[in-house]
């Protein structure tokens, strides 16, 4: 599994917009929501303590071929080779380092489906191309992206915090809203972090889960409540094609903001990690 070290130690929260399911080259992609979304990841927020980021979630381009389902060939605004193109020449500035994003603002890249797709036909993928352009192949992978992001510590008496985050594509084709949720739900039998983020299912949603777990950071052998907030991303697709001719439901084009805080809690000042998912 891909480990991601992101420093972001100049601030104490930090906001993520992930993005995912852009499908450029479709033509029902809506491609100026997308510059929108980077530009508003770009903008520095009103409160200087946090940090804006992003994370790459699959299947920004379309990258149909003739043999596979997702997508038609004959129907793309642009060749695969210039979606590609296309998707580094938006997310470059991305990149960009400074003191306080040493890293830049890409946290990590996972592949979706239509990238896979090509993959296996071709030998090429759309994705890695990206992941190569951008210079993000230490954050790039096929299957998922585990993160430590560190922040600043909030309080004198704290160790520098850092929130666990794991972010994939998915795969399945759950149609219902309950579906879509068993879907992200099952990454948790596997995968334990703060935050879990998945895409390709084009439903914008959010919920919780709490789960008692040892705590192996003391020797008074001590159990913890934790919690898993569960985030799916939405999608760039206006209505038609294969969503269409199957009945199912407009994607609602939005893409979430997650928010990691930190916040003082009791007269001790202890601290606490808290998430917020703004859909």
């Amino acid at each position: 599994m891909l480990e991601i070290v992101f420093d972001l130690g100049s601030f104490e929260n930090v906001e993520i917009v992930p993005i995912a399911d852009v499908h450029i080259g479709n033509p029902n992609c809506h491609e100026a929501e997308l510059k929108r979304i980077i530009d508003y990841i770009l903008e520095e927020p009103s409160d200087p303590k946090m940090a804006r980021i992003c994370l790459l979630n699959g299947d920004l381009t379309e990258s149909a071929t003739k043999t596979n389902r997702n997508g038609n060939v004959f129907e793309q605004t642009m060749t695969p080779s210039v979606q590609v193109a296309t998707m580094i020449k938006y997310l470059l500035p991305l990149t960009e380092t400074s003191k306080k994003y040493p890293m830049g603002k890409i946290l990590s890249y996972c592949a979706g489906n239509h990238d896979g797709d090509r993959y296996k036909e071709t030998g090429i993928s759309a994705a890695e191309s990206i992941a190569v352009g951008l210079g993000l192949q230490d954050r790039f992978s096929e299957n998922g992206c585990y993160s430590f992001v560190r922040v600043k510590k909030v309080y004198s008496n704290t160790e520098p915090t850092f929130f666990t985050v794991y972010n994939q594509h998915m795969t399945g084709g759950a149609s219902t809203v309950g579906g879509k949720a068993n879907r992200i739900q099952k990454i948790s039998s596997a995968v334990y972090a703060d935050l879990i983020v998945g895409s390709h299912v084009h439903l914008p949603m959010t919920f919780k889960e709490d789960f008692i777990l040892p705590n192996y950071s003391n020797q008074s052998h001590t159990l913890e409540q934790k919690t898993i907030t569960y985030v799916i991303t939405g999608s760039l697709l206006g209505y038609g094609d294969y969503a269409q001719k199957m009945g199912l439901r407009p994607s609602t084009i939005t893409f979430p903001k997650i928010f990691l805080c930190q916040e003082k809690h009791g007269a001790k000042g202890k601290r606490i990690k808290h998430i917020e998912v703004l859909l």
